[in-house]
């Protein structure tokens, strides 16, 4: 043995790597192993062996042992879905020959008839230790997933036939819609345009292009005529299909607009709109549909023009318009129906106008009626219709009727007019021709009974000339009746003036109460003559008027003789003067003949005369209540008649306006009647002027008033709270509390005290302005007067004081 030749070599890292490579196998089996899906496999191309593990085997459905202890690759192959089966065979051979990556899917049939799916991975590796080449790898169970992706696709497929009959029926919508004539839009949740059919495009003229976001603000739109904002811009945000994609509930609209591309051009549409929502509800589009209506709204408008024009002709004219159909229930009334009736119109319209036909004249009205829809002749009648006075009025009604194709009647059109005053005058004239006719006949008589007397007399004369008691007897007859002519003539002169303005006046301040004094002497003869019982009562209070003395006892008289001739001997009369409300009142009152009602509206008119009866012997022309009348009308006052009818007696009423306060009096003691009639009142003067309210206060001590005169607030208060006086005169301009101030705090006081009585504050003053009167007003003075005082107006208003 020659020797021994030993190499050493490290192979430190060689070992470490075998043993790291060990260690990835072992984590990588224990993760396959834990994947449970997992199978690995290995094909020895040396050997032609074929290991598997248990999961592989399972796939494969193939006893794990014998796939351990390994078996031929065919055997596997043979298990794969025959219609794979040469794709992965294939596969197999190129990845061994190229040394590339093998990538593939395939199914495996089941023992279920089920298809399991799997997905091989492997490549060719060389045995680190040993050298030796193996084509190794993964298959993982992708059942569930090339199931979901087959569904998937199935799915699709689905959708994608789904879509082509979409995209078909969408093609014959689009036909329909464009063959509509209706504008239709489609826009999206975002107001997108997505659809717009050809009536639209010819509406509004050439929209953006559908898919592109219209600005609703470049819309040019106004709101109608008839709206609250009429002929005002239609903001983006206000057009239909932006509120309804706001969730609004709007169902549409009407919009006058301009079309794009033609400036100038005004169309008006009518706009509906429609949300469209998902199954959750969610807005996801809307469509409007637009119908241009702007021949209609012209032809409306048209109507309504000459509709307008004929309300304001028939509202204008001063007659009462009605329109009614063949029915004759009316379905037209102008504006002069309420005017006229006071009522609203609704109660006239249909057959309400029944109702306020006077009941005497609406068979006349109604057979008027039938004759015209029988014959179709024009409709006229003169009837009664309620006023909004209260009364009826006449008035007189014309229609014309409008007949059909058929020559039927179907429609009138009519007229009211007031006739009242017309016919009244018609009736009034006759009726004074009657009453004129009558006093004739009266006067006739009147001077026929003096002239018979004195025509006999002076006959007598011509035969007892020369018996002297005979022509003295003759003489007197004569005279008496020449007298009794007089007054006839006179009457008549008298009324003749009055009547025609032609009577002045004189003036001077009458105390009525010597007035009816007067009146009654001159009456006493006839009262006395017949027997009558006079009462005569008089108000205590002072009743002076500014007024004609003479003439005022001439009415007073003449009304005392009526009564007087008008009642049967041993009647009853009363006289009465009553003061009241700044008028005094006289009354005349008998329980005579009485007045008729058809007689008692015109017995203050000339030539009007009761009926004369054996026992009203005087005479006379009739023409004293007109007379009566007409002076009463001249001193300002008024008269009025009342009677209970026929044998019921009469009341002759006269009210005079009292003289003014202020008016000089012609007498000298007028003024003192007005100022010593004045109620004690207990007033407190305030003022810091002493003369002028010292001076004041002993005015109104000389009229019986008790009187308190304070020349300072503090002063003023201090004698309030001892003594509370029914009257406070305050001065506005008062050192340390002014008027107003100290009229609040007098109030204050009166308040806090309910015992006390209620005052008058009065505010005397030389502050006149307006605004010092709105001031002496706020702080709660009752009236304000101005330096110097005018004292019949303060006397009058402390009558308005509170009384004790």
């Amino acid at each position: 043995m020659l020797g021994l030749l030993c190499t050493v070599i490290e192979a430190t890292d060689k070992v470490l790597a075998l043993a790291r490579h060990k260690e990835a196998e072992e984590r990588y089996a224990l993760s396959l192993e834990a994947s449970g899906n997992i199978g690995t496999w290995a094909y020895e191309l040396d050997t032609g062996a074929t290991f598997v593990d248990e999961q592989f085997a399972r796939l494969f459905q193939v006893d794990a042992a014998l796939a351990r202890a390994g078996t031929d690759l065919a055997r596997f192959t043979g298990m794969i879905h025959p219609d794979d089966r040469p794709r992965v065979v294939a596969a197999i051979e190129r990845a061994i020959v190229t040394d590339t990556l093998y990538d593939i899917e395939y199914r495996i049939p089941q023992l279920s008839r089920e298809d399991i799916w799997v997905n091989a991975r492997g490549k060719v590796f060389r045995d680190v230790a040993s050298g030796r080449r193996r084509f190794a790898g993964v298959a993982v169970d992708i059942t569930e997933r090339k199931n979901n992706e087959l569904a998937r696709q199935e799915s699709e497929r689905i959708a994608s036939e789904a879509l082509l009959r979409e995209l078909e029926n969408r093609r014959r919508l689009d036909v329909l819609l464009d063959a509509a004539p209706v504008g239709i839009v489609y826009v999206d949740a975002k107001g997108n345009l997505l659809l717009a059919n050809q009536t639209n495009r010819s509406i509004w003229g050439d929209h953006p292009a559908p898919g592109k976001t219209l600005g609703y603000d470049e819309w040019k739109g106004w709101w109608p005529a008839g709206t609250p904002k009429a002929g005002q811009p239609i903001g983006a945000a206000d057009w239909p299909i932006s509120r309804v994609l706001l969730g609004e509930d709007v169902g549409g609209g009407v919009a006058e607009i301009e079309p794009f591309g033609a400036p100038g051009t005004r169309r008006t549409i009518l706009i509906r709109t429609a949300a469209i929502r998902n199954g959750d509800g969610v807005i996801v589009g809307a469509v409007a549909a637009n119908l241009d209506i702007s021949a209609q709204v012209a032809a409306e408008r048209a109507m309504k023009d000459s509709e307008a024009r004929f309300r304001s002709v028939a509202n204008v004219i001063p007659q009462m318009v009605w329109s009614a159909p063949a029915s004759g229930g009316n379905d037209y009334l102008n504006t002069r129906w309420p005017e006229f009736t006071g009522l609203p119109l609704e109660r006239f319209a249909g057959y309400g106008w029944k109702e306020y036909i006077h009941p005497d004249d609406l068979p006349a009205l109604v057979t008027a009626w039938q004759r015209s829809s029988d014959g179709g002749a024009p409709f006229e009648v003169e009837h009664r219709l309620i006023h909004h006075s209260g009364q009826y009025r006449w008035v007189l009604n014309r229609a014309e009727p409008m007949a059909g194709d058929d020559g039927a009647v179907v429609r009138w059109m009519g007229t009211l007019t007031d006739i009242h005053d017309k016919k009244r005058s018609e009736e009034e004239l006759k009726a004074a021709a009657r009453r004129k006719d009558e006093f004739l006949a009266m006067l006739a008589h009147e001077l026929r009974n003096p002239l018979a007397p004195i025509s006999s007399a002076a006959q007598l004369l011509g035969h007892v000339a020369a018996d002297e008691n005979k022509v003295r007897q003759a003489s007197d007859i004569i005279l008496r009746q020449v007298r009794h002519l007089t007054g006839l003539v006179d009457d008549l002169l008298d009324v003749s003036r009055v009547t025609r303005g032609l009577v002045e006046l004189q003036r001077e301040r009458v105390d009525l109460k010597a007035v009816m004094a007067s009146a009654v002497e001159q009456a006493r003869p006839l009262v006395e003559a017949r027997r009558h019982h006079l009462d005569l009562a008089l108000d205590a209070a002072p009743a002076w008027v500014d007024g004609d003395r003479i003439r005022l006892v001439q009415v007073v008289a003449n009304l005392l003789n009526n009564a007087a001739k008008y009642t049967p001997q041993g009647g009853a009369l009363a006289l009465s003067l009553e003061v009241a409300g700044g008028q005094a009142s006289i009354a005349v009152r008998d329980n005579g003949i009485g007045i008729g009602p058809e007689l008692l509206p015109q017995v203050f008119e000339l030539f009007t005369q009761a009926e004369r009866t054996p026992d009203r012997a005087q005479g006379g022309l009739g023409l004293g209540l007109a007379l009566v009348k007409s002076l009463v009308g001249l001193h300002g006052g008024s008269v009025q008649a009342e009677s209970g009818g026929p044998g019921m007696g009469s009341t002759f009423r006269i009210r005079l306006p009292l003289a003014q306060a202020g008016r000089a009096a012609a007498a000298g003691d007028g003024a003192a009647e007005a100022l010593y009639a004045q109620h004690e009142r207990s007033i407190l003067i305030v003022d810091d002027n002493a003369d002028a309210a010292e001076s004041l206060a002993e005015i109104l001590r000389a009229l019986g008033n008790q009187v308190a005169v304070a020349h300072d607030p503090r002063q003023a208060l201090a004698l309030a709270e001892h003594d509370w006086p029914e009257v406070f005169i305050l001065d506005i301009g008062l050192p340390d509390i002014d008027g107003y101030a100290l009229a609040r705090r007098l109030r204050a006081m009166a308040e806090g005290q309910p015992a006390r009585r209620p005052a008058l504050y009065l505010a005397l003053t030389g502050y006149g302005q307006a605004h010092d009167k709105v001031l002496s007003k706020a702080a709660g003075f009752d009236r304000h007067f101005v330096k110097p005082v005018d004292l019949e107006a303060l006397l009058a208003a402390l009558s308005e004081a509170p009384g004790r």
